[in-house]
């Protein structure tokens, strides 16, 4: 009979002498078999092997882009709930939908979908240039069909309307029907989780998500990962023996040889407002705008916002109160400026300092302080934080770093006795 030895990447068979064609069928045959069997366990022994030189966390990723990329991934519990999602949680949620999908999964069962919030409103210090966080979401890595919003295009520009916005502020929160035809132009729905990152660099992504809270999407859908894209990368990928980069795994969507891929996460129909994937909102809106949205805003117009005659009605009431020295401060609305050091060259009367930066982590701008490390910074302040009677008003320049006020606040469960507002 044939005698098969194996090295790891050869055969070799020692062929006797046979005597008719009946004897060389069989030889053949055997032969066969024998090889597939032994392919099939060389096979299984290598997987093994390789998956053994990449990590958990790595292989939980791979699975959960290999059977759901390009689509978004299927909702998971990891996320319900948390409005501050660790990369852990989002890796966890990764794998769940992985096996999710496996099971077969609806295509109309919510989702998760990655925003990439990227937004820069100073210089990089290392290279006094500012970046340009489109170009960076077109380049690359990202997270797996993530969406590229930006505040400034999403928001009541003075192109598209320039009799609500006729000084030309900068990100001026949307009305609704401009966000609703946004989520439809990008797929989102209503019943979504919202998973919100940026790169490295980014400071303001609870402005994102104070985006989508005050449009009515469900909170407990809205979520912020604690941590950067580079942070992510970092967790889920190992350098093995052989120097393997980054760029070596799939997690990051790339350019091919037409240029960037452009990843069908939307309806065909809106398919030419997209370039490079970044949707073209003043085209979109002036198509659409006269159209009835998929995606339902639950409110006429942005929620937890003042406007101006609110802010003059808290400062008048507080400076008639300290004229008269009354004790009754039922009344008082209390004003938190979340600015840097613009603050010292002017605020509000009785605005009282909570810089947005001193409520993160000084190490890391994508990460907000621990409850106890914020209830401190505004016990030492005399902020009464949860008296139902007293309203917080908070404030900065130009809508942007209040909403980490907003944020720190909700975390402390300020936001469950209202009113807690907002003004630019």
């Amino acid at each position: 009979c044939p005698t098969i030895c194996t090295a790891p990447w050869s055969v070799v068979i020692v062929i006797p002498s046979l005597s008719s064609s009946n004897q060389m069928l069989v030889f053949v045959l055997s032969i066969m078999t024998l090889l597939l069997d032994r392919v099939a366990a060389f096979s299984h022994q290598h997987q093994r092997h390789v998956l053994s030189r990449i990590t958990p966390k790595v292989n939980s990723f791979l699975s959960a882009s290999a059977s759901s990329s390009p689509l978004d991934l299927p909702v998971s519990s990891e996320l319900y709930g948390k409005t501050l999602v660790s990369i852990q949680d989002v890796i966890n949620a990764q794998q769940s939908a992985s096996q999710t999908t496996n099971n077969n999964t609806k295509n109309n069962d919510p989702k998760v979908i990655f925003v990439d919030a990227s937004w820069y409103h100073r210089p990089d210090p290392t290279t006094n240039q500012f970046r340009i966080p489109l170009l960076e979401y077109i380049q690359g890595p990202r997270l797996p069909s993530a969406r590229y919003i930006d505040i400034d295009s999403v928001a009541t520009s003075h192109e598209l309307f320039p009799l609500d916005n006729p000084n030309k502020l900068p990100h001026m929160f949307p009305p609704p029907l401009l966000f609703s035809l946004v989520m439809d132009a990008y797929n989102i729905r209503n019943e979504d989780h919202i998973v919100i990152y940026a790169k490295r660099g980014a400071v303001f992504t609870p402005r994102m998500w104070f985006l989508f809270v005050s449009m009515g999407h469900d909170e407990n859908r809205v979520h912020l990962m604690q941590g950067s894209l580079e942070d992510y990368v970092e967790m889920i990928v190992t350098v093995g023996e052989e120097g393997r980069s980054v760029e070596g795994y799939s997690f990051a969507e790339s350019i091919d040889e037409a240029g960037m891929r452009r990843e069908m996460f939307y309806e065909d129909k809106y398919a030419k407002y997209f370039d490079d994937g970044v949707l073209n909102v003043q085209k979109l809106y002036n198509m659409y705008a006269q159209s009835t949205p998929r995606y339902k805003v639950s409110v006429s117009q942005a929620r937890h916002i003042c406007d101006k005659e609110e802010v003059l009605d808290a400062i008048n009431s507080n400076l008639k109160g300290m004229e008269s020295n009354r004790c009754d401060d039922a009344n008082e609305t209390i004003i938190l400026d979340t600015r840097g050091s613009s603050y010292a060259k002017g605020h509000m009367p009785s605005a009282i300092h909570l810089p947005y930066a001193q409520l993160v982590d000084p190490n890391n701008s994508l990460i907000l302080k621990s409850t106890s490390e914020i209830k401190q910074m505004l016990d030492d302040r005399g902020i009464d934080y949860l008296n139902p009677n007293k309203k917080i008003i908070l404030s900065c320049g130009s809508g942007v770093s209040v909403c980490h006020g907003y944020l720190a606040l909700k975390q402390l469960g300020r936001v469950a006795m209202p009113p807690l507002r907002c003004a630019g």
